[in-house]
């Protein structure tokens, strides 16, 4: 699309690499003028799976208009910004969240050290306190049981056995008071306090991305015409 070339490009720093994105600063202007006005913009639930371009289609007939979409809703990074499909999600949680493994001698791990388990799981020691080590994959979401072993590839100590192991998608995030509704400490004798799990947590930021605004397609030529006056001042 000629009017979105018009963007420059900057280098966009993700934790998969560098990428060259669009550098849409200059669109703010124009996103107000239909973000005041009610009529212009509808909700739309983006289902699992969707890309901005499936969404272009269905509202526009073609799929090039995702950026308007994007405009319209102030996304910047749409790789962060737009809902991820459910079965990333638990990618994602073993990306950020450790395991809580208890070993017989704690002692062979130290911060940093890399491991490798029997079933080709790859994971990096976060931090330790006595026997109890904090792990995290590197790989994504990997299976580790206390039926696999470790190897120390930084130590070199093959064969070390797990005696617990805690899953970074089950360990708890927060608890939430269903009566109040926010976020509480822990309170056993309160039967409305319920635990939300770290994969929970994450499903539910990811939920919360998938209402987005999309500009009635009537106004797809007037926005197009305020767009490219915008974008060459």
């Amino acid at each position: 699309m000629s009017y979105f070339s018009k963007f420059p490009t900057i280098v966009s720093q993700l934790s998969d690499g560098a990428y060259l994105t669009r550098d849409f600063t200059r669109r703010i202007t124009l996103a107000e003028k239909f973000q005041e006005n009610s009529v212009a913009l509808e909700d739309y639930f983006v289902l699992d799976g969707e890309t901005p371009e499936m969404v272009s289609y269905k509202m526009y007939e073609n799929p090039m208009y995702h950026w308007v979409i994007f405009i319209v809703n102030n996304i910047v990074d749409p790789r962060e910004e737009w809902p991820k499909k459910d079965s990333l999600v638990i990618d994602e949680v073993y990306l950020k969240y450790d395991f809580i493994i208890t070993v017989p001698n704690g002692a062979q791990y130290s911060e940093d050290d890399e491991l490798i388990s029997s079933n080709n799981g790859k994971f990096l020691v976060s931090s330790k306190s006595g026997n109890t080590i904090y792990i995290r994959s590197q790989v994504g979401h990997v299976t580790l049981t206390t039926s696999q072993t470790l190897t120390n590839i930084t130590t070199d100590v093959a064969g070390l056995t797990i005696s617990s192991v805690v899953l970074p998608d089950t360990r708890i995030h927060h608890y939430y008071d269903t009566e109040l509704e926010y976020i509480v400490d822990n309170d056993v004798s309160n039967p409305n306090i319920m635990p939300v799990t770290n994969f929970e947590y994450e499903m539910d930021l990811n939920d919360k991305k998938r209402t987005v605004k999309v500009l009635n397609p009537s106004l797809l030529n007037l926005f197009m015409n305020l767009f490219k006056k915008e974008i060459i001042k």
